[in-house]
């Protein structure tokens, strides 16, 4: 990461549930505004087409699952992104 930090990546089943799960953890800055993240063509990117997650949410919607983006509540610093899908 160009901050320095680290990017950490778990999967597994989601405990209590039919669910499995991928999340992948950063230590950079954080989303300073998460409120657009899933707006379909916002984009912070000067050559971004603001598609891309929106995309990728409707898809794990698609079939049956989730797809969330946010900054760490654990104290640390960076974002938390979270896939999760039913077992079939």
């Amino acid at each position: 990461m160009t901050t320095g930090g680290g990017v950490r990546m778990r999967w597994g089943p989601v405990a209590g549930s039919q669910e499995f799960e991928v999340v992948v953890e950063d230590d950079g800055p954080g989303l300073p505004e998460t409120s657009n993240l899933f707006v379909p063509f916002f984009t912070t990117k000067p050559t971004g087409s603001g598609i891309g997650l929106v995309l990728s949410r409707q898809i794990a919607e698609a079939h049956g699952g989730s797809l969330t983006i946010a900054n760490r509540v654990d104290g640390g610093h960076g974002c938390v992104a979270r896939l999760q899908l039913p077992f079939v």
